[in-house]
């Protein structure tokens, strides 16, 4: 991604972003984590590394995804973020979406081509986690519609 012109009041927030959100973590990972928009966007802009790791080997996509910012998802992934990442456990953002009932983040990761045969180290995959009991019947639907999409 071509980093913008930015003047040098962009750079002054941008590292003031940057240390305020550091405390609890890298970051994109925090900014991602609590629905920053603007920040995540400024950072994308900014050439942050997309990858940055949280606590358990997780990455940007999956705190977006966990806490249902689809906004911030979006971002990211129109940044050049990878979409099928596996944290510590082999989860995906899209089973981490699964697996927090955030059917926005679901749908977009489908839309963006997250592969719902991913499995976890456990063997398990987005669309065995859709099928438990307990999991929202919007995101049952949205899951096996992306299942049927990537067998066609």
């Amino acid at each position: 991604m071509a980093t913008p012109d930015l003047t040098p009041a962009d750079w002054v927030n941008i590292s003031l972003t940057e240390a305020m959100l550091a405390r609890e973590g890298p970051p994109l990972y925090v900014a991602a984590r609590l629905g920053c928009v603007a920040a995540t966007r400024v950072m994308c802009e900014a050439g942050t590394h997309l990858e940055v790791l949280g606590p358990k080997r997780d990455r940007p996509l999956h705190a977006a995804a966990a806490n249902g910012h689809t906004n911030v998802a979006a971002t990211l992934v129109s940044a050049g973020c990878e979409v099928d990442p596996q944290d510590e456990d082999g989860n995906t953002p899209l089973i981490t979406a699964v697996l927090h009932g955030q059917a926005g983040p679901v749908e977009l990761l489908l839309a963006v081509g997250a592969d719902v045969n991913v499995a976890r180290l456990d063997g398990m995959t987005a669309v065995h986690i859709a099928q438990l009991p307990g999991t929202p019947k919007a995101i049952y639907e949205l899951v096996m519609l992306g299942q049927e999409e990537d067998q066609a």
